[in-house]
């Protein structure tokens, strides 16, 4: 991304080298255009899947997308640390605390939403779990390395379970649905359209997010770039901001249209979109600079102390081997991009 001097400069260098140089410019310029964008998303009854559905996002960065599924944000971990991925769109807060203390080359440009109930332990009505300590035995599963493995885990240090008195199990969101109708597990932590499956299907609700809201395991999606991606291309990122924005503003105007477009794209009715989608606080670009979130350009605000706590949880459950420093996750946030969509 050029400097504000390096700006400034550009329109003396071209004058001053004639008509040939400055066609050499012109051509450099036009480059700042990727030629195809790899987002690695998931499929979820939210705003992202009205800009997905409809094109906006490939519209608003001018590039084909590559769009790849993910089952965890660990996975768009790897996916960016292998360098196979230029977006993380609706990466868990979990996933991204461990990417920036284990020093991945993403920044943190964008929220989707503060998940709150969105993401709950659903339990087996036939399981008969009514308390904690009714747990003890039970197969709970999750897809490991995500917001809800986080959720779960801060569940069982809360109420003093250890994993050899409950049965962790890793498994993918479409893993769990199989393996709930199979009978193979009493209870998941998972999101929609996974959760609203299994509570279709004997399955209830066992609350557990005021609890661990309040112990500070809050839980957000967040959308993140490479840093290399966003150094060649600025404007393709700002434009992928602009498009969700756009998204979200459908979703808030017209909430009936906006579930109809994503039960479509993820594969359930408008009814149960609607009732997803009712769940998340989406929270707006404009609130997303306030202290209480991401910040102003310069100035990371509160949720980087959000990160940071979940990066120490992390270390605690041997997740992940440290974790840096308060600054780190400040540094980490960068809505310079976020504060151009606005614009």
């Amino acid at each position: 991304m050029r400097t504000r001097n390096q700006i400034g400069r550009r329109p003396i260098i071209a004058a001053g080298l004639g008509l040939g140089a400055a066609i050499g410019l012109g051509r450099y310029a036009r480059a700042a255009t990727p030629t195809e964008v790899r987002v690695g998303y998931f499929v979820e009854t939210k705003p992202t899947m009205i800009a997905k559905s409809l094109d906006w996002f490939a519209d608003a960065v001018k590039a084909k997308i590559i769009w790849r599924e993910m089952s965890s944000g660990a996975e768009i971990n790897t996916g960016i640390a292998a360098g196979g991925l230029d977006f993380g769109l609706a990466i868990g807060s979990s996933p991204v605390a461990a990417g920036i203390a284990q020093g991945l080359g993403y920044e943190l440009i964008g929220m989707v939403d503060n998940i709150g109930p969105a993401e709950e332990m659903t339990v087996r009505t036939a399981a008969n779990i009514t308390k904690p300590s009714d747990f003890i035995g039970k197969k709970i599963a999750t897809p490991f390395g995500s917001t809800s493995h986080f959720r779960l885990m801060g569940f069982l240090a809360l109420n003093h379970l250890s994993q050899s008195q409950v049965t962790v199990l890793d498994l993918s969101a479409e893993q769990i649905v199989a393996a709930w109708k199979r009978g193979d597990i009493d209870a998941a932590y998972v999101w929609s359209p996974a959760k609203a499956e299994i509570l279709a299907d004997g399955g209830n609700v066992y609350e557990t997010y005021k609890e661990l809201d309040a112990a500070g395991y809050v839980i957000a999606d967040l959308i993140v770039v490479s840093k290399s991606f966003a150094r060649r291309y600025p404007d393709a990122v700002t434009g992928f901001l602009s498009a969700y924005g756009k998204a979200l503003d459908l979703y808030v105007s017209d909430p009936d249209k906006a579930a109809a477009i994503v039960g479509k794209a993820a594969g359930v009715s408008t009814a149960v979109a609607k009732a997803n989608l009712a769940e998340y606080d989406f929270v707006s670009l404009k609130d997303q600079l306030s202290a209480e979130w991401l910040g102003p350009p310069g100035q990371p605000g509160k949720f980087a102390e959000v990160l940071h706590g979940a990066a120490e949880f992390l270390v605690q459950q041997k997740s992940i081997r440290s974790a840096p420093d308060l600054a780190a996750f400040g540094k980490a946030i960068n809505t310079t991009y976020l504060a151009k969509a606005l614009g």
